[in-house]
């Protein structure tokens, strides 16, 4: 059983893949699913990858990823960096600078998918809280600006990709927030169980 799930993950990721390329201009045909579908699925592409490495990926980077900060650091740079209207306008305008939004959103979520665990609650939280904080305020701008933004999408679609950003960090804040609660024992669950055996 275990033997027929490893190989259902490592052929996920690749199959996902695919359906993105094919997929890809219906994606990018407007900025909210470019936006709120292209980039979560590719960095979810990335952390199933992550999950089919297995432990050789984390052995890997181990040497410069002490507690997984400079992997959470370099998945920070790369989600604010294509919030920027102008790198999405590049990224459909220029087919290299496309390959490149592709592979860094991969690699993103590859590495918060090997370093998540070990980075801890207290990591964790640092960098969900201004993740979060920075995806709906950019998305909050989107929906309130007057002006077009982003030269290949119009006015309109930017108050659809704003709610799509606000969507998502609220979605990541409260899928994160169960386990951080029971890793961080805030319930006391725990102590309490450690004193009715000790009573018991």
């Amino acid at each position: 059983m275990r033997l027929s799930t490893s190989r259902y993950i490592a052929w996920l990721p690749g199959v996902l893949l695919v359906a993105a390329a094919v997929l890809q201009p219906w994606l990018e045909a407007t900025m909210a699913r470019h936006m709120g579908l292209e980039f979560p699925l590719l960095f979810v592409i990335g952390w199933l990858t992550a999950s089919a490495a297995g432990p050789r990926l984390a052995r890997l980077i181990e040497p410069w990823n002490a507690k997984g900060l400079t992997a959470l650091v370099v998945t920070a740079l790369v989600t604010a960096f294509w919030m920027v209207p102008a790198a999405l306008d590049l990224a459909v305008l220029h087919t290299g600078v496309a390959l490149i939004k592709v592979l860094s959103w991969l690699v993103a979520g590859m590495l918060v998918g090997v370093s998540w665990r070990q980075a801890g609650v207290v990591i964790q939280a640092f960098f969900i809280f201004n993740w979060c904080w920075m995806t709906v305020a950019v998305g909050l701008i989107y929906q309130e600006a007057p002006q077009q933004l982003c030269s290949v999408y119009l006015v309109d679609d930017q108050w659809n990709a704003g709610a799509f950003m606000v969507f998502w960090a609220v979605a990541v804040f409260i899928l994160w927030l169960p386990g951080a609660i029971k890793s961080s024992n805030l319930l006391g669950d725990s102590d309490d169980s450690s004193k009715t055996r000790r009573t018991n």
